[in-house]
């Protein structure tokens, strides 16, 4: 029996979001195989995340990481696995590991950091990430698109140890009978300036559309901007909801708007096609990978050119086509997919 230790630090750098989406999802399903004995390294924080909260670890199966510093200081610090048998250990988030005597697998889930920060926090998260891949026995990237973007961005790497395993989607995305389609877009993630939301609400704007939003809770800036635009009655926002929630909102949505300009993956498209909802997105990075054949690509960012998508939600038949063969494209990011290749990595 093969003894994987997982490193758990990504749900204490976030209480959301995709990357702790796939890796809850990973390690509920691999808690079940018999072949497998995993452990799991985390912070007493770490039952702040969503997905955390739903997966059940036995207490003989966790270790509790050094003293609780704070996870600005923890994030960068190396795994000291140097009293524990050897195994394969698997970052969640590129942490190295000090004990030469186990396998290392780190899983690439973007390069955003490159892309679109600078100064001080770009350099130390790079310098830990580009450490973390150098040192990996096994790199695996979530995309091709992130496969080719590790070698742009680290071109001497060794192509051999590379591997691309898609993210898988939960089960808990499905089509739900007893809910009905309303007229409310939504828009699920983070709002950083490269997603594009002002955009988003610049257009929307000279709408009636109304606009469920899923992300942290609004800044006292962002509500001013909204209400400016929109009124205050135009847009909810949801924080931090289970995947059970986002599957109703994905199923009573008119669309989802997901104008980012740059993702390793983009968990929330898939989800939406596999709850039956149309996606509007940009052609961009990972996405038209991910996304597959669909009219509601945006080529160009502009204001007007998401008009024109956003008016192609009103032809029936167009957007009936686009629910059927996105909820197929789905099918492609199953969860035992992504967990199937996972074991196959871990038992070679």
């Amino acid at each position: 029996m093969k003894t994987i230790l997982f490193d758990n630090i990504i749900y204490s750098l976030q209480q959301i979001g995709g990357i702790s989406s796939m890796w809850a999802m990973l390690q509920e399903i691999v808690m079940r195989e018999s072949s497998i004995s995993p452990i799991f390294i985390e912070r007493n924080d770490a039952l702040n995340n969503v997905y955390r909260k739903s997966i059940d670890i036995p207490n003989n199966k966790l270790i509790k990481s050094r003293i609780q510093i704070p996870i600005i200081l923890d994030r960068y610090l190396s795994i000291d696995t140097s009293t524990i048998m050897p195994m394969v250990v698997h970052s969640s988030y590129y942490r190295c590991v000090k004990n030469k005597n186990v396998k290392k697998i780190v899983t690439v889930h973007d390069f955003t950091y490159e892309r679109y920060l600078s100064g001080l926090q770009r350099y130390v998260h790079c310098k830990q990430k580009y450490r973390a891949i150098n040192d990996a026995d096994i790199v695996v990237c979530v995309s091709q698109n992130t496969y080719n973007d590790l070698f742009k961005y680290m071109p001497y790497i060794d192509q051999n140890k590379i591997q691309v395993i898609y993210n898988g989607v939960s089960d808990d995305f499905c089509k739900l009978d007893d809910v009905q389609r309303g007229d409310r877009l939504l828009y699920v993630g983070s709002r950083a300036k490269y997603k594009n939301f002002d955009l988003l609400i610049e257009a929307l704007s000279e709408t009636t559309h109304h606009l469920d939003i899923c992300g942290a809770p609004l800044s006292i800036k962002e509500q001013g901007y909204l209400n400016k635009k929109l009124g205050r009655n135009r847009y909810k926002i949801y924080s931090t909801v289970d995947n059970n929630t986002l599957n109703i909102l994905y199923n009573k949505a008119k669309c989802l708007i997901y104008p980012s300009s740059y993702e390793g993956f983009g968990m929330p498209i898939v989800e939406a096609q596999r709850s039956g909802c149309p996606v509007i997105a940009m052609n961009v990075s990972s996405i038209p990978e991910i996304i597959g054949e669909t009219p509601l690509l945006i080529h160009n960012i502009d204001k007007r050119n998401l008009l024109i998508k956003l008016k192609l939600l009103d032809t029936p038949t167009l957007i009936d086509e686009v629910k059927i063969s996105g909820l197929e494209n789905s099918y492609r990011f199953r969860s035992y997919k992504m967990v199937n290749d996972y074991m196959e990595l871990y038992q070679n």
